[in-house]
């Protein structure tokens, strides 16, 4: 009986273990470097560009959000379709002026960088695809170097994607009604409005906030109802919106007893 438990063990580790390296992908050099330097689409020659890679002057994460300018022009005989504009980083969002550019006409990509959040130097790219085709037209580069903003941890210690909270927990006495506020600043670089998940919110808890301007304090307003029913000793509010998972975006109610 013991021998069939050793034999049993040893197959379900070894099953663990193939099992463990077929989840193993290699990538192939080839599909690597088409990641960075993706093949391109025939329409490609007809976009001439006055500069392809831009080298931004250094910025700190506390500065407004930049808009740095891809002139081109179609140098091809037909008219150039913009179909869509790709970045690699939610920091950076193009847009262009017009859609649809005729033979020797001209057009402007806009780039608006947002350094909030994202200290230290990188290499941003813009895709640019035309006439319905999968392989980008261009691959625009931005190259920025940003320095730390303002520490604010010690007057705002809890931070949460594009918020800074003073804390992430809140308290009730178990036995009636109350309401607890928490005080939030918005890094966010736009008009910010915090939500949470209310499909996972207890009705025994009620949630609201502010629409608070980049830059300025707001405040998340949680409310208990020991009469509604989902009350637990402790019940958490996820918050969404905030490009984090909800292990790192949640407030945590623990009600207290006396």
């Amino acid at each position: 009986m013991r021998t069939g438990r050793i034999i049993l063990t040893f197959f379900l580790l070894l099953g663990v273990s193939v099992c463990a390296k077929a989840q193993m992908k290699i990538l192939p050099r080839e599909k690597i470097d088409n990641v960075a330097n993706p093949r391109l689409s025939p329409d490609s020659a007809a976009f001439k560009f006055d500069i392809r890679h831009i080298i931004a002057e250094p910025m700190n994460e506390d500065d407004a959000p930049s808009t740095f300018i891809f002139r081109f022009e179609n140098a091809g005989d037909r008219i150039l379709n913009i179909d869509r504009l790709v970045t690699t980083c939610s920091c950076a969002s193009a847009s262009i002026d017009k859609r649809e550019v005729k033979p020797d006409e001209s057009a402007e990509i806009s780039v608006r960088y947002n350094p909030k959040g994202h200290p230290g130097r990188f290499e941003r790219r813009v895709f640019v695809y035309a006439s319905g085709e999968d392989d980008p037209a261009a691959v625009l580069k931005l190259t920025v170097n940003v320095e730390n903003g303002k520490d604010l941890s010690g007057e705002w210690p809890v931070q949460m994607g594009p918020i800074r909270l003073r804390r992430s927990s809140v308290e009730f006495v178990q036995g009636g009604k109350a309401v607890e506020k928490l005080r939030f600043i918005n890094l966010s670089g736009k008009p910010l409005k915090p939500q949470c998940e209310e499909t996972f919110l207890p009705e025994c808890l009620d949630f609201a906030a502010d629409m608070v301007e980049d830059g300025q304090v707001g405040e998340i307003v949680i409310s208990y109802d020991p009469s509604k029913p989902g009350v637990r000793e402790q019940m958490k509010v996820i918050l969404k919106g905030l490009g984090l998972p909800p292990t790192k975006a949640t407030i945590t109610v623990n009600l207290l007893s006396f």
